[in-house]
């Protein structure tokens, strides 16, 4: 393991991260005159929503501040130009393009974040206004300063991001919301930990070896060996989500390899999970955002008839039966609509063929792209069940053994999971890459 710290470009990397990350949480307790930093802390708990979108704003939306928006409008505008990218083809292009291409792509995506980064702060601004959080009624230049600041700190949060992706460790956006979530973690499990009514002690075994020792009536140690092995399942099933491929033998029939010998074979990796945590943070915003919506409005709208249209809609997603077999299925259809966005078995047929390539067994052409379908609806349905499961258990869990929320929900297993075994292969390809150039020098 400390052979990869003998790689200076490795360490400079993890150093560069290491001090972007801790700028960002520094400017993230600056507080925005005028309003409370717990303004949002009472009206957000216990909502999955909202809770998501906290994680995406790198852990900052609980705590009024700078960077309260964090990077929610940037991974929202690139979410939002994945989709279009199947009904405009010109989108589709800077997708599939080269460098330049893509260069494009993350300039539009830039631009697209600053409307949506106003939009969310003027939502902020007006949830705080009606709830009577900001004391006296503020003046136009407060609540411009208010909105101005909120969208700087996502911006802000935004070249943060794209610094570290440039010269750090990792995905930038993705390296702070894994900052955001495990800052949390030590506070909120002693919080869950007193929540479930334990308490941990010391003795010495055999009079002179410590050792930990929990406390507490045996319902109590119960739930807490429950909420424990929740949090392990959750992150050892989000590995082997994020880690299991299926692997399609190809075969170059026209390539000759250096030794001279003709034909050698190789494989399409097809990951059982191709579109990561978007699944979940969809099937999430599909179900809770109308709850948020209908729930206000039926305080704010008199109209009998709209009163009760928004009481059956709240009351029906409120049952969590009912919200939990939702939440499973939303999760599975975006999951096969996600991948097959990603992976397009015509196009890839396609490429396969023109590199004079064929799958093992199977015709090139139609046999082909139908062999392809079939492999990843299947490779798909696989994931997507297990996906639903990881997103949907715990809610059950919580709710029949009356646990305390999670430390670390499915969805930050599975930003954690993806997050650090992106790190770990750009560290193995670093290292990989600098073994070759001394074997080649």
């Amino acid at each position: 393991m400390f052979a990869y710290f003998k790689n200076k470009d490795i360490v400079r990397k993890v150093v560069f991260t290491m001090v972007t990350v801790a700028i960002f949480r520094f400017v993230a307790v600056i507080p925005i005159p005028g309003i409370p930093r717990d303004a949002l802390k009472d009206l957000l708990t216990g909502n999955n929503f909202v809770q998501v979108i906290g994680l995406l704003s790198g852990g900052m939306l609980q705590s009024i501040g700078i960077l309260t928006i964090g990077l929610g409008p940037y991974i929202n505008a690139s979410y939002i130009f994945q989709l279009l990218s199947v009904a405009i083809p010109q989108i589709k292009e800077l997708y599939q393009g080269g460098p330049v291409e893509r260069k494009m792509l993350t300039l539009y995506t830039r631009l697209l974040s600053i409307p949506l980064a106003i939009i969310q702060s003027v939502v902020i601004y007006t949830v705080l206004n009606k709830l009577g959080l900001l004391g006296t009624i503020p003046n136009q230049l407060q609540v411009g300063s208010i909105i101005a600041l909120l969208t700087f700190g996502s911006v802000f949060a935004m070249w943060l991001g794209e610094l570290i992706t440039e010269f750090g460790m990792g995905g930038g956006t993705s390296v702070i919301i894994l900052a955001g979530i495990l800052v949390n973690v030590p506070i909120q499990l002693v919080r869950d930990i007193e929540t479930v009514g334990v308490k941990f002690g010391s003795t010495k075994l055999g009079g002179f070896l410590p050792m930990f020792t929990v406390e507490g009536t045996s319902q109590a140690i119960g739930k807490f060996a429950l909420l424990m092995g929740l949090i392990l399942g959750s992150l050892v099933l989000a590995i082997i989500i994020s880690l299991a491929i299926r692997k399609i033998k190809l075969i170059y029939a026209r390539r000759v390899r250096p030794s001279g010998i003709g034909g050698y074979s190789n494989y399409i990796p097809l990951s059982i999970n191709t579109a990561g945590v978007m699944p979940v943070i969809f099937a999430i915003s599909i179900l809770d955002l109308p709850r948020i919506i209908f729930q206000y409005l039926g305080t704010q709208i008199s109209n009998p008839t709209f009163g009760k249209i928004s009481t059956a809609i709240v009351s029906f997603l409120s049952n969590q039966s009912y919200y939990n077999g939702l939440l499973m299925l939303i999760t599975m259809f975006f999951a096969f609509f996600s991948a097959y966005i990603v992976f397009r078995p015509e196009e890839v047929a396609e490429n396969i063929n023109k590199q004079g390539a064929f799958i093992d067994g199977v015709r090139p052409g139609k046999e082909t792209q139908a062999y392809l379908n079939k492999a990843l609806w299947t490779t798909t349905l696989f994931g997507a069940i297990l996906l639903a499961v990881i997103v949907a258990t715990p809610n059950i869990l919580v709710q029949k053994f009356g646990l305390p929320q999670q430390v670390i929900s499915g969805t930050g297993s599975m930003i954690m999971a993806g997050v650090i075994m992106d790190m770990v292969r750009q560290v193995q390809a670093m290292k990989s890459m600098d073994q070759t150039n001394k074997n080649y020098y």
